[in-house]
């Protein structure tokens, strides 16, 4: 066996260090280390990061467009401005027409998670009382158009005309039938 025979036991003295790789200062350097990094990671974390990345640059344009438009065209007519609203008044339209189902689905799914015994007579109040608001509004609003009668005498045909009509303009047309 080894150590036995009297000489001291050998041991191992070599560390290694990694030394990390100088890279020259300025452009050259930077490229340099643009190289090197690892180009997988950073595309994983740019696929995770999609939506907010695709939302910034999205707002980043928009003001860019806006800045553009404003500052080749100046002072817009009404026409312009109205051209320019179209697509953000759909999409608001669009998001208003999401909110209810969402709110309603989000509390069918939380009333659906919820256990029966624990919250039976909650939520049969809570059914209750919106089953007897909604009804009585119901109801009241059909027993107060019943007693206003609204437009039984509102006399149309002596309204008078004052003015000229609008002109209307095919591109007019075809936005209201989107809206």
């Amino acid at each position: 066996m080894e150590g036995q025979s009297g000489e001291p036991q050998k041991m191992n003295t070599h560390v290694s260090i990694t030394v990390p790789e100088e890279y020259p200062r300025g452009p050259r350097g930077w490229l340099m280390r643009m190289r090197n990094r690892n180009w997988r990671k950073v595309g994983e974390n740019m696929k995770e990061n999609l939506l907010l990345i695709l939302l910034l640059g999205s707002v980043i344009l928009g003001a860019a467009i806006g800045f553009g438009v404003r500052s080749v065209y100046g002072h817009m007519s009404k026409r312009d401005t109205m051209y320019l609203q179209f697509p953000g008044e759909i999409l608001m339209r669009m998001l208003q027409m999401l909110i209810l189902p969402l709110v309603i689905s989000s509390l069918i799914a939380g009333i659906a998670g919820l256990d029966a015994s624990t919250c039976g007579k909650m939520g049969l109040r809570t059914i209750a009382y919106f089953a007897t608001t909604t009804m009585s509004a119901v109801i009241l609003g059909i027993i107060m158009t019943f007693i206003m009668r609204p437009g039984a005498n509102s006399g149309k045909t002596d309204i008078p005309r004052y003015g000229a009509a609008a002109q209307i303009n095919a591109a007019d047309t075809f936005l209201d039938l989107i809206r």
